[in-house]
């Protein structure tokens, strides 16, 4: 018995030890937050065009993931267009980011979700925001990092978020 629950003890401990590890980023923290910057500054202007949208605000940062463990850049933000017909609106924006090498991914009505790589864009029109307003929200994974790249993140949620386009 007690041979028995030694053994299990280990093996959950390995478990545990490389699990931990799974989500361990292969890039850096700086690599990372500048891919999401590239994936929202091809994908914004496009839906701006789409939209002809006349106004566009999207910041970004470093936060925590869910449950705390590990860290994650992302943001969001408010597109403004004059107002039309939402079904068009959002086939215009599927198109133009779609056309430009995004994947669609969307899955809920009322949205356009796109992804290129680990980023993920998401768009939607939000009259809660305004007349003609659209929500913009976008993320890279979830991933933990260390040593100097989680100095850097620990370092970043230390400042305000980033306006990534004015």
């Amino acid at each position: 018995m007690r041979a028995t629950l030694t053994v299990l003890t280990i093996v959950a401990l390995v478990v545990g030890v490389s699990s931990c590890s799974l989500g361990e980023d292969e890039v850096s923290a700086k690599e990372r937050e500048q891919q999401v910057v590239d994936a929202v500054s091809d994908a914004v202007p496009l839906v701006e065009r789409a939209l002809r949208a006349t106004k566009v605000e999207v910041g970004a940062g470093w936060g925590s993931c869910p449950g705390g463990v590990g860290h994650v850049y992302s943001g969001g933000g408010t597109l403004v267009a004059p107002a039309g017909g939402a079904g068009g609106q959002l086939e215009a924006v599927r198109s133009a980011l779609t056309e430009a090498g995004f994947e669609d991914g969307t899955q809920v009505e009322g949205h356009v979700s796109v992804s290129r790589g680990e980023v993920d864009l998401d768009f939607q029109p939000s009259p809660a925001r305004g007349k003609g307003a659209w929500k913009v929200s976008f993320s890279g994974p979830c991933k933990r990092y260390s040593g100097d790249d989680e100095d850097y993140v620990e370092a970043a949620n230390l400042e305000p978020s980033r306006t990534l386009l004015p």
